[in-house]
């Protein structure tokens, strides 16, 4: 026969198992009431921070929902009533038809589109063109070609328009003309700050690689960083057209020929004409806003995943 060996320290093991086997009850109740109370204020936090972003986005676009909400108004509508009256009780949209027979307005689309699809496309391949170098070549004073360039940003905008006006009248002749609003706004140093950023996070040995099969800094640039930083090209777009797209001051000083005009200029026309009709004004104004929203909406995707792979780079 054969003897079965029984190990104390097993068995005591198995005790210990056992004995809190019968105390754990206690314990597990008590860690289920923590993990309770976890979960439930992890809620009561999340629920509080929908709270108070859903009253942050009601209170940004209450403004642009009031304005579309009068642009809808009849001359039955009050605009400002006590208590105030949102919806509108006969919507109509004689506002705009208003504005499109006082307006060449399709022309300001026109010019608007031209302008801002052009400068987009040649700011982005001028900021990629310089922030190449800036982020993947060695050469000497780069750092500080690259910081005297941020130094730039501070500078407000206004005070190049004196120079930037004196060159289109006296040495390029191209004033009051749509050229006088593409050029002078190719080059931007933020939007070389984020392609540099965009293009530092592409790893050296991929470049090196390419390098050493023959590859020249054009190439490299065209074919090999191009298509990898292309969210963040997205980014650089986006941010480019929305501010071409809305741009007054300098197209207003640049443009006086109506059929030149871009959207914000010929709009602007608006408080003239209906100085005091803000039904009208409201047509206007949405007119100008409804393209942006429907752009963003198209490429929002592309512009966050652009900004998070220039902030990482």
């Amino acid at each position: 026969m054969t003897e079965r060996v029984v190990d104390p320290v097993g068995a005591g093991a198995v005790g210990a198992l056992g004995s809190a086997a019968v105390i754990d009850p206690a314990a597990v109740l008590a860690g289920r009431s923590v993990r309770r109370r976890r979960r439930r204020r992890a809620v009561l936090v999340t629920a509080g921070w929908y709270v108070v972003l859903t009253s942050f986005a009601v209170i940004t676009v209450f403004p642009f929902l009031w304005m579309l909400l009068t642009s809808l108004k009849g001359p039955l509508d009050p605009i400002a009533s006590v208590p105030p009256q949102l919806i509108p009780g006969h919507p109509t949209l004689a506002n705009y038809e208003k504005v499109l027979a006082s307006l060449p307005v399709v022309s300001f689309f026109q010019n608007s589109i031209v302008v801002s699809i052009a400068v987009t496309s040649l700011s982005v391949l001028v900021s990629s063109m310089a922030a190449y170098p800036l982020a993947k070549m060695r050469f000497r004073g780069r750092e500080a070609i690259f910081y005297l360039l941020l130094a730039t940003l501070i500078v407000p905008v206004q005070l190049t328009y004196i120079p930037g006006f004196i060159l289109a009248v006296n040495t390029f002749n191209y004033y009051n003309t749509l050229p006088a609003v593409i050029f002078p706004t190719l080059a931007s140093a933020f939007n070389i700050f984020l392609m540099r950023q965009a293009f530092r996070g592409v790893p050296n040995d991929l470049i090196d690689a390419a390098r050493v099969d023959g590859a020249g800094e054009w190439r490299v640039w065209w074919q090999i960083l191009l298509p990898i930083v292309r969210p963040s090209m997205a980014a650089v777009a986006i941010f480019t057209f929305v501010t071409s797209w809305n741009d007054f001051l300098w197209p207003s000083l640049m443009l006086h020929d109506r059929t030149q005009m871009t959207l914000p200029v010929g709009l602007a026309a608006l408080q003239g004409f209906f100085s005091s009709d803000f039904r009208s004004i409201a047509a206007g104004v949405t007119m100008t806003v409804v393209p942006i929203l429907l752009f963003f909406n198209v490429v929002q995707r592309y512009f966050v995943r652009g900004l998070a792979g220039a902030v990482k780079g």
